[in-house]
This record gives structure tokens, sequence and C-alpha cells, in this order.
């Protein structure tokens, strides 16, 4: 049985208006369509081949079609008329040049601030109110404000007459000032909920009788249900269109969402999840979305002006990543070892902002094995090579050169486009027609000016690709005003949100815009226009669902007012996955297999394994740790960091002061030596220190980042030394010494801060810290940090001990027999009593020889269970692989 599909639309009491030809005047684009397109279907039902259109347009359409006419006749005056971008554009020069005369306010974000101007001055014709007039004018000194925006709009009149050009509304003032027409025609408007005043004002000169009507009358039941979130509440949703239209094909849909920016993502998914079109049945969704995304958003021109951006002097890492993953460029390498090597060195950098010529110098000489070089390289240095900085075009010139940029990188890509990107990249070409029309506004720019500017109008195009019409349509509250369908449900009915929150125009005085009725400036004026809105609604369906989330962003909410009287049922079973999931799941036999041992090392790997304590830590604090890191090398990113990181000022610390003992020896040379020699050894130890940072460091993190280390440093050794100056006497007998351990099979390399000889011929063993450390780290069958355990058994010392060197907390934390250095304990079992029995050093040595030792086996014979210690996942970043905190995996 063949499936009808109804109209959209009933014409019912417009019937005779249309059979009449008299004008009807809708408040939006949609609304027309609809008629035409049910007229049109009559007129094919009533086998007609030809017939007359239906007279229905969009109101502003048909204003700017009579202020075109008035110009061809001669009766009004003729201009450039800016588009949005334009007029936008333009309030951004008149804001620059004004902040760079007066500079006694600051703004934020300039974009922002002309959209407000370009809004205000709207607002301001649109009810019908001369600035020039004394009773208008006088408002606005009273507010710093709008004193300023007062001050922008004189100059805004200003370069619209050197111009020569004019705005949208422009053209409706002078419409509604023109003479009355000759040929006044009858007008109806339909489903209006408000007419501004200069809408009035241009229909009394253009027709002789305005109607208002409503185009279906009525009342629908309302039902309304409540829900704990908002992610359930839109799984409700979409699980109801599904259900309606599996049980009724031929029923029309409309769905309304109050929050159309929020909601639009997430409600298509759960759509596409709900009619299985995630996968290949991806492009057979039965729904149409009625808004689109800003241009600059949709994935292949998003691609294209993160290619733009890459010749200017810096890249958002996060660009970067995404040019490397992204199909629309031609890499053909950015799959390959390479590629992953590349974006490691430059998390490890650190920098959000990469600078391109370092990206363009690591991306050359990036190498794994035999193979070296990137072909993101040579692209990058092929557009050096246009020496595109140096340039100074107006837009019209610049998109040639851009066009060659992304030439050079093979965009829109190497694969086929599918029907919505084909019309992105068309939408993306009709853009650069619009770029093109700035010239005379814009004048010549620089290449970062340039490409900003191009975003921009980028940003103020809707992508909205042609679809196939459906009886399921997504909607927001505006754009369903008038639409007719046979179950319709407005999700997002918090009181906090609709009606929608009170939003004046900062550069407009509030009594003004109360007193005008412009939007948005009461919560009466609110009010009146989403009641409207609902009325509409209801008269245009056979019923209505309205639901609200009890909860949103953690914070409770009420129903929408508007839903006053009307039974709001609660509706908490929570959202869950899928029936057919679900019904998969329970029919799916679970089998565990707990699996913490990998492969044992065979020789030749345990040949090539290298490192030292690190390996030992790793598997103290978690086995799989050491197995992912040592043996399948998986090392996490870096984090974005601002000048040097944590480890960087450790490895500086620690060339200072194995350069400051170098020259110092002894604590007798430290004793004799005066303030003058102290600071002279510090500089030097810090100059030395800061000469080793490798010249990718220093490039990285500037100079003046160096300078202040250097400072900080010295003050730190400067502190550090008063401590050492109050030790019984010693001499540095080792500095960096590279030592040799086996435990087992496995042998260890490990190199040693320092070893101090004391006035008795024992040693103490030192590693130098920067942070607070414990003692209990050393203890335990895993101790957190047994490097100077390891380096204890690899050496004969009478004590170990960590030197913290920190401002204000410097301080020897350690444990042995010796006498007369502060903070190393003596008393063996008072100092370890809470975590293991050891009575003295010998036997805490045997302790961590066999507790060492285990876990050296234990790596060695594939050992690699998740079983972390209490804080071994705060630095590890590999849960992601060994998937701890997934709620229902098994301990091991």
């Amino acid at each position: 049985m063949p499936i009808h599909n109804p109209p959209y639309f009933d014409l019912g009491r417009l019937q005779p208006l249309l059979d009449a030809g008299v004008l009807l005047l809708t408040p939006n684009l949609r609304l027309s369509r609809r008629i035409k397109a049910e007229w049109d279907r009559q007129q094919m039902a009533a086998g007609k081949l030809a017939w007359c259109p239906a007279a229905v347009k969009a109101l502003d359409q048909w204003l700017a079609e009579c202020w075109q006419q008035g110009v061809n006749d001669g009766r009004l005056k003729g201009g450039r008329v800016l588009n949005a971008q334009q007029e936008v554009e333009l309030w951004r020069q008149v804001i620059e040049a004004d902040r760079s005369q007066y500079g006694d306010y600051s703004l934020l974000q300039v974009g922002s601030a002309a959209e407000l101007a370009r809004q205000a001055r709207e607002n301001l014709l649109r009810a019908g109110l001369d600035m020039a007039a004394p009773a208008v004018a006088c408002e606005f000194p009273l507010d710093p404000d709008c004193s300023t925006f007062q001050r922008w709009l004189q100059a805004f009149e200003n370069k619209l007459g050197q111009l020569n050009a004019l705005t949208a509304v422009d053209r409706l003032a002078a419409l509604a000032s023109a003479p009355p027409a000759s040929n006044l025609l009858r007008v109806v408007l339909v489903d209006f909920d408000d007419v501004p005043p200069l809408h009035r004002a241009c229909l009394e000169r253009l027709a002789n009788e305005t109607v208002e009507i409503a185009s279906a009358v009525g009342e629908a039941p309302l039902v309304a249900h409540s829900y704990p979130d908002r992610q359930t509440e839109l799984a409700a949703v979409a699980a109801w269109a599904a259900r309606h239209y599996r049980q009724q094909p031929e029923a029309r849909l409309g769905i309304l969402l109050a929050d159309m920016h929020g909601d639009r993502a997430p409600l298509e998914y759960l759509l596409r999840r709900e009619f299985d079109c995630l996968g290949d049945n991806y492009t057979s969704l039965p729904v149409n979305f009625s808004t689109g995304i800003t241009l600059d958003r949709a994935p292949v021109v998003r691609d294209a002006l993160r290619i733009l951006a890459s010749c200017g002097p810096k890249l958002p890492l996060a660009d970067i990543l995404g040019l490397l993953t992204s199909r629309f460029v031609n890499l053909p390498d950015r799959q390959e070892a390479r590629s992953v090597k590349l974006l490691q060195q430059l998390f490890e950098d650190g920098a959000e902002q990469v600078d391109v010529g370092r990206l363009r110098y690591l991306a050359r000489q990036v190498r794994v094995g035999d193979e070296r070089g990137l072909s993101l390289g040579d692209v990058l240095a092929q557009c050096s090579e246009m020496r595109l900085q140096r340039l100074r075009h107006c837009p019209s010139a610049w998109i040639a050169e851009l066009n060659r940029v992304l030439d050079a990188w093979g965009w829109p890509g190497p694969g086929p486009l599918d029907s919505l990107e084909y019309q992105q990249v068309e939408a993306w070409y009709q853009v650069l027609e619009g770029y093109a029309s700035l010239d005379t506004l814009c004048g010549e720019l620089e290449l970062d000016s340039a490409v900003a500017l191009l975003q921009r109008c980028c940003q103020g195009q809707i992508s909205q690709p042609q679809t196939a019409d459906t009886n399921i349509q997504v909607l927001g509250p505006l754009e369903a005003a008038g639409l007719q369908f046979d179950y319709i449900w407005f999700c997002g009915l918090q009181g906090s949100r609709w009606p929608a929150p009170v939003r004046p125009n900062p550069f407009i005085p509030m009594a003004l815009q109360r007193k005008h009725e412009m939007p948005h400036s009461s919560s009466e004026r609110e009010w009146q226009y989403a009641a409207t809105l609902m009325r509409q609604y209801r008269a245009g369906c056979q019923q209505m669902t309205a639901s609200y989330s009890r909860q949103l962003d953690g914070a409770p909410e009420l129903p929408s007012p508007l839903l006053q009287g009307t039974s709001c049922q609660a509706m908490d079973v929570a959202a869950g996955p899928p029936t057919l999931w679900r019904q998969l799941a329970s029919a799916a036999e679970v089998v565990t297999i707990v699996d913490n041992r990998a492969p044992p090392l065979a020789d030749d790997e345990l040949a090539a394994i290298r490192g030292g304590s690190a390996i030992v830590q790793a598997q103290a604090n978690c086995p799989f740790q050491a197995f992912a890191g040592k043996r399948l090398q998986l090392e996490p990113l870096g984090e974005n960091r601002a000048g040097l990181a944590h480890t960087d000022r450790g490895k500086i610390l620690h060339n200072a002061l194995y350069a400051l003992w170098g020259t110092l020896e002894n604590s007798d040379n430290l004793r004799d030596a005066d303030e003058g020699a102290i600071a002279a050894a510090v500089s030097n130890a810090a100059e030395a220190a800061l000469a080793a940072v490798p010249e990718s460091l220093r490039q990285l993190v500037g100079m003046h980042c160096l300078d202040l280390e250097r400072t900080r440093l010295q003050n730190l050794l400067v502190e550090w030394l008063q401590l050492e100056r109050a030790r019984e006497p010693f001499i540095v007998v080792d500095r960096e010494a590279p030592v040799t351990l086996k435990l087992g099979k496995l042998e260890l390399n490990l190199r040693v801060d320092r070893v101090d000889e004391l006035a008795d011929g024992s040693r103490l063993l030192i590693d130098y810290k920067s942070g607070r450390n414990s003692l209990a780290h050393w203890l335990g069958e895993r101790p957190s940090q047994p490097q100077l355990p390891l380096y204890g058994l690899a050496e004969e010392v009478s004590a170990l001990a960590f030197a913290e060197v920190r401002p204000r907390q410097a301080r020897f934390l350690g444990l042995g027999r010796v006498s007369g250095v502060s903070g190393i304990q003596e008393d063996i079992a008072k100092a370890v009593k809470r975590y293991t029995s050891c009575e003295d050093w010998e036997s805490l040595l045997t302790e961590w020889r066999h507790n060492l030792s285990r876990l050296a086996e234990d790596f060695v014979a594939g050992v690699s269970g998740v079983d972390p210690l209490a804080t071994a996942c705060n630095y590890c970043g590999l849960d992601a692989v060994c998937r701890v905190g997934i709620a229902g995996e098994v301990p091991q």
C-alpha cells in the first residue's frame, strides 16, 4: 500500500483569498514556501498543466521588491545596499577608528560590539525613532555606553553617505517616508505575532487595506512531561519520533527546540541511533533540520580555514592535530609512525600555539628508522616560499593567493565528497564572492587580517544544505510559527529559558527600549511573544507535547509559566541504551578472562631493555605501567604549559648543583668562602646550568623566562648552601657517577646524583629533589620511589638521603648510620616501625634487596596486572589503555 505524504499546510481559511489573488504576506520565508507548495500541489491534483502562482511572499522580501520598484520608477533614491556582513565590517571600522581616537574605553570583543551596534541601529529604525530628534538624542548622554554608541552612530551615518550606501532597514525607512504608491493593494498578514512600527508605516504607503489573519484556529490538547535531565528528555523525544514514524508513516511530526544551538547535535545523534542511521545508513535519516550551522563549523570549510591560518606565524596545536587527521587535505603519510613522532615532539614542547617555522623544521627532520621527513613539511615550505606575509592586497586580490595555498595542501582532499560536503564547498565559493565585494570597505590588508576577515565571513554564513523533505521536522521556535503538523513536541520549556530572559541592547537607553517595546527589552514583551507562538503551535496541530528538564547544568529547574494549569507528568525513567542494544546485551553470555601476565622477556628483548631505576619504580607503582611503558613503548602525550615544565626545572637544578659542587668540592671550602666568592660560585653554576638548556627549549620559553629562572635558581642555591654550611665536615667524592646493579636477569644502569664522604670515612648517598618526599616511599613490599634503595644496594654507603632543595623548606630526609646530618634518622627501628620490622641498617638493606629483586623478577617474568598504588595514576597518563577507572572492570 503506497504511503500518502500529506501537505505540511492546510490552506483552509486562506483558500478564498488565494483564489481571489489577494496578496498574502508571511513573517518568514519558510511559511510562504509552504503555502506556495500546497497551492501548487492542489493545482496539479486538479489536473492543471499551467496556473497562476500563489500571491504569497515574506514581508521583508516584498518590501525589498517594492523599494527596488520605487528606485526603478525614480520615486526613491537608489544606492549600494550592504549585506549583513558588509554592514558589520563597516561598524568594526567605525569602532576601531573611534577607539583609536578617544581611547577612553576598552572592548573585549570588537566583533560582538559591532553586531550589537548594528542591532541597536536597526531597532531604533524599526521603532520609527529619529536619532536627530532632541527628545530621542537627549536620552543617550546619560549612560556612558549609550553615549559612546551615539558617537559611533554619527560616524557610521557619515560612512554610509561617503559610500552612497544603505542597509536593508534603510530601504524600509525610505519606503515609509515616500509618497503613497499609485496602485495600492489589499494585503493580508498571515500568522504575525508582531509588526514593528516601521513595517506598518511601509504598509500604509503601499496598501489600501491591511488585514491580519491566523491560518488556523483552535486549541489542540497540551500534554506536559518533566524529565530528570536534558539527555533523558532528548532521548524521549527521539523515541517518540521513531515510534510515531513506524506506527503512522504519513503523520507530520514537528520537534521544536527552545535551545536549537545547544540541543541540535545531541538530538541528531539520538535520532540517528533510533532510526539506525549511524553507519552505512547515515544519509537515510528521515528527519529535516531547519537550522543549519555557521559555515566555519562545517568540517571541510573549518579545515580550509586551518590551512590558511598555517601561513601565519603561529598555529594552535589543536589545529595541527586536526589537519594531520583531516581527509580534506592531501597528506599521504599522515597515518605513518613519523606523524605520531612529530605529534609527540609537539606535545612534549608543551606550547599551545606552535611556531609555524618550528613546525616546518620538525616536520622535515622527523625520523623513524631510515625514513625521514613528512609531506607536511614540504607543503609548509611551499607555502612559505610564496612570501604571503610580505603582501598587501584588497580582499578580491587575496582570493587567488589563498587558493594557491589551498591547492598546495590538496584541499578539499583526494577522496570524493558526499552531497552535504559538496554543497558546503559550493557555499565556500559563494562566500569568496561576497568576500571580494569588501574591497571598497576594507582596502588593502595584510595576510593575517585577510584570513581573519574571511573567517568572519564564514561565521556570518549559515550552511543549510538541501535535503529531501520529510515528515519529521526539527525547528526553532520562530521557524515553526504558522506551520501545521499532526503532532508537535516542544522541548526545553524550563522556566529560566522560555519565555526567554530579557536581553536589552546595551547601546540604547532602557527607558527608550521599554517605551517602544523593542525586542528583548522587557519581561512583558518576552511573555507576549512566547504566548503568541504557543497559541499558533496549538492552533496548527492535533496534539502538542511540552517537556522540560528538572535539572540543567546541575541546577534545579521549574517548568515554564506558560505551562501553568497543565498537569505535568514526571517521567523518571533514565535514558539508557536503545531497545535493540539491551536485547542483544541481555542475550549475550559474558565471559570474564583475567589476563594479567605478559610473555616473559626473551633474551634478545632483555638485552634491548634500557633503563635504570625507572623500570623497578614503574613495576612497584603498577605492573601494567612498567609493561606498557618499557615493553610496549607507550608514552602519554605532554600537556600544554607556559614557560618551563617541572621536569625542565628539575634538570636545570641538578645541573646547577653538579657545577656548584665541582667548584666548592668540600665543606671546608664552603665555610672559608666569603659572600663574594659564594655569589660568584652560585652565579657560575646557574650560568652553566642554563647554558645546557637545549636550543629548542630556549626558543619555546624565551629569554625572559630563562632570566627569571636564573634569578630564582641563584636565590635557591644560596638558601641551600646555608643548610650545607651547618653540616659536619664532608667531601663530595662523586657527582652523577654511573653505577651498574644486577637484580636477577635484569641489569640496571643507575646514575647517583652525589656521594659525600664524612669525617669518619662513612659515605652518604644524596638524591636531589625539588618536591616534598617521605621515607614511606622507600618502604614496604612495593616502594613507590626505589631509586635511593637501589643506589644503596649498588654502592657501599652508610646512609641515604633526599636533598629537598625547595624555597624556604630546604632539608635532608634520610636513613642510615651516620651522625651530624640533620634530617637523617639513625634509629632505624623507630623510623620504619610503621612499615616494616627491620631493626637496623643491615636488615633494612637485606629487605630492600629482597623486595626490589622480586619486582625485577616480576618484570622479567611478564607480571603486568593493573594494580596501581594509591598515587600511581596521578601522572601516569595510560588510563585510556589500562581502563582502571572504568566501572565493572575486573581487578587484577
